[in-house]
């Protein structure tokens, strides 16, 4: 393993105190330092890959005992449950837990990243908003810290995830059954991997049927996309159905063909995936996928701890709806 620089290395590096490199860690350097002294100490600390975490322990203790999370939006309940999950586990182990919310931005993901590292955590559960920064990631990972991910997928880290494309093949077979065929699709980004496996799974049981989607569009895991997107549709294409990449996003769908004088289901159909806590208050009851997000966070914590870096996928549950219709559509209704 390579040698860890210290502080003193920086130090030199950049032609000051030691104290001065403290003071930039520690954000104590306003109004106390020049510009450019900070920029060579920030350049130091970037060329010798300095971190404080190795020192920190030295003086505290080997071990920390605390499992980082990392999550894109905590005011979803899917991922808040997931913590919840993880949490538990952690706390039969001992372990505490420290809770980081990206708030689907990448820059902030990777500043998070790098103050898991500087805090010691022992291992981090990691929910990226897409594709994160991997040169962080192996920094990580060359400390020792152990990562798994959950719900997604990334290049080189084992992941706890769902039968996303199973899931959505199934809720994709149910709509045709009810006998809905005009179908849009409102999926989730595109470079989430669980967005990209639900829109697979819905384009492979439409072609199967010999059926062509009406539109596909991607948009963000929120309530905000989800009614933006169904607008646009509503206005452009005649629907039978939107199938909607996750609930939030169904939600929106919902509340847009309220607004524009729909009825559900007698005028649309519409699906979500993940049959979140909050549906309970939405009417009619929405038809979706039940993924086990609270199971997802005890798995992944299991796997920080006891894993072989080995892939896990979790099963799905289909959820029928009165956002759809009951009984087959007959053919002179369509």
């Amino acid at each position: 393993m390579t040698k860890q620089a210290t502080i003193r290395e920086v130090a030199a590096r950049a032609g000051v105190s030691p104290s001065t490199v403290s003071r930039v860690l520690n954000g104590l350097d306003a109004d106390h330092m020049r510009p450019e002294t900070k920029d060579r100490v920030l350049l130091a600390i970037e060329e010798l890959d300095y971190t404080p975490v190795k020192a920190a322990q030295t003086l505290r203790r080997q071990r920390t005992q605390v499992i980082g999370i990392l999550v894109p939006d905590i005011s979803n309940s899917f991922f808040s449950r997931i913590v919840r999950g993880v949490g538990s586990v952690a706390f039969e182990k001992g372990f505490s837990t420290l809770v980081c919310d990206s708030n689907h931005s990448v820059e902030k993901e990777s500043h998070y990243l790098d103050i898991l590292l500087a805090e010691g955590v022992e291992g981090i559960v990691f929910i990226p908003v897409g594709r994160p920064d991997m040169a962080r990631v192996k920094r990580l990972l060359h400390q020792g810290i152990k990562i798994v991910v959950a719900d997604r997928r990334v290049e080189g880290l084992p992941a706890v995830g769902a039968d996303n494309k199973g899931g959505s093949c199934e809720l994709t077979k149910h709509l045709l059954r009810l006998g809905y065929q005009r179908i849009a699709y409102i999926a989730g980004p595109q470079e989430v991997s669980t967005a990209q496996d639900r829109l697979a799974g819905f384009r492979q049981t439409m072609a199967v049927a010999n059926l062509s989607p009406v539109a596909v569009c991607h948009g963000k895991f929120t309530y905000e996309s989800g009614y933006e997107h169904a607008q646009k549709i509503l206005k452009k294409y005649r629907v039978d159905a939107i199938m909607a990449g996750n609930d939030l996003i169904a939600i929106g769908v919902i509340q847009a063909a309220e607004d524009m004088g729909l009825s559900l289901p007698e005028d649309l159909g519409v699906t979500g995936f993940d049959h979140t806590p909050l549906l309970a208050l939405v009417r009619p009851k929405l038809t979706t996928v039940k993924v086990p997000a609270y199971r997802f966070g005890e798995e992944v914590c299991r796997q920080l701890f006891d894993g072989k870096g080995e892939d896990i996928t979790l099963p799905v549950k289909l959820i029928p709806g009165a956002t759809c219709q009951q009984q087959v559509i007959k053919e002179e209704n369509k």
